[in-house]
């Protein structure tokens, strides 16, 4: 399936630096297989924890990892934009500025949350404070994994209104369980998922593939849905 103007927007293929990609050719094995699907960008987004090692070295790491990728990527490849999937945590406050976590030079974030968040006035205070202190807005990392979210729809309510964009992991349209399909198929057709991902971390058992569960879109919500998610990422990344 070639998908027109993908942008992969949450993905592990920086080598070497998280539980995603281990090497650089599986790293450029993996943009292959995201160009074969009509990827035109790639947003680079390795874990980030905020709370186990420093914003410096985080980056000194990452970009290391993201140069050395670059030597070896042929040409015609997507276009690949540094950023990461940060777990909001005390400790990501302490930084001056997280502006080179941002997605594409934009004020958006890709945040990740414990599972088992409340998702209750303090991780709306925290999430706050990113704009606030930062200005930044979180992409919501895979919201389908937070029961929080799934079970209350005015929580996701209401950090849609302060400013956040939910994002799904796009094979969960297809291999998620029934009732969080049907949950997430629901939340779709009302506007409450903005964007989707691979969230791939390696060419097997978490690969960069859209096809199922793009499939699963279509047939749930028809095409135009597909075409409002791409859009979105578009206007993200541009």
């Amino acid at each position: 399936m070639i998908i027109d103007n993908l942008v992969e927007i949450h993905c592990h293929i920086t080598p070497g630096i998280d539980d995603g990609s281990q090497d650089i050719e599986t790293s450029l094995k993996m943009i292959e297989r995201l160009k074969e699907q009509g990827a035109k960008k790639i947003v680079l987004t390795p874990h980030y924890y905020s709370d186990t090692i420093s914003l410096d070295d985080f980056l000194r790491r990452r970009d290391t990892a993201i140069n050395a990728l670059l030597k070896e990527l042929p040409s015609g490849s997507p276009t690949l934009y540094p950023a990461a999937e940060v777990f909001i945590s005390p400790y990501l406050f302490n930084n001056d500025n997280i502006d080179d976590l941002k997605i594409a030079g934009t004020e958006y974030v890709l945040i990740e949350h414990p599972f088992s968040s409340p998702f209750g006035e303090g991780e709306f205070d925290r999430l706050m404070n990113l704009y606030c202190d930062f200005g930044a807005r979180p992409v919501l990392a895979h919201i389908e994994r937070y029961r929080a979210l799934m079970e209350d729809k005015y929580k996701l309510d209401d950090l849609i209104e302060m400013g956040c964009l939910p994002q799904v992991n796009i094979s969960s349209f297809a291999d998620a369980p029934r009732g969080i399909r049907k949950k997430l198929f629901k939340y779709l057709e009302t506007g409450r998922v903005m964007l989707v991902g691979s969230d791939a971390h390696n060419l097997t058992t978490r690969p960069p593939e859209y096809e199922d569960g793009i499939n699963a879109i279509i047939k749930k919500c028809g095409k135009e849905a597909v075409d409002v998610l791409i859009q979105n990422a578009n206007t993200l990344v541009k």
